[in-house]
């Protein structure tokens, strides 16, 4: 609906600035754990609020990222190698997602706060980083995605 309306007033952004938006999403939905979490003691209470926006905001992030760099892999890759590379996009997901597994051990061994620290820092360097080579990659791409 998001992008339909923007579609509509002609400010959609293509796929590349939706990735990097996706990215920034991800990463600024650690900004509320960071402050709960310096906030905390051992009997605090935090309604649950505070986690279903989190969440709200990962989910925007993640439908900014995953269908939009699936449906970009189809749009650029050559015809006769188009499964293949969408086998290669699921691969890197797969890495993502046990690098996340990995990140999690992390979550004992430093503080709370320190930790989703580092978490709101990837999200937004991976952002930034996209942002930063969105212009030769949207050349490489075209610019009709």
């Amino acid at each position: 609906m998001v992008w339909a309306r923007q579609a509509k007033r002609s400010a959609e952004p293509d796929s590349i600035t939706k990735m990097a938006l996706g990215c920034l999403f991800l990463g600024l939905s650690f900004l509320p754990m960071v402050w709960i979490a310096q906030g905390m003691t051992e009997t605090s209470k935090v309604t649950f609020l505070w986690l279903a926006g989190c969440t709200v905001l990962v989910t925007f992030g993640e439908m900014y990222l995953s269908p939009i760099g699936l449906s970009l892999v189809t749009k650029i890759a050559p015809p006769r190698i188009v499964s293949m590379m969408m086998g290669i996009w699921f691969l890197s997901s797969f890495f993502g997602n046990y690098m996340a597994g990995y990140l999690g051990t992390y979550y004992d061994k430093m503080s709370h706060s320190s930790y989703f620290m580092v978490m709101l820092g990837l999200g937004l360097a991976a952002g930034a980083a996209i942002f930063a080579v969105s212009k030769p990659l949207k050349e490489a791409v075209g610019r009709g995605n």
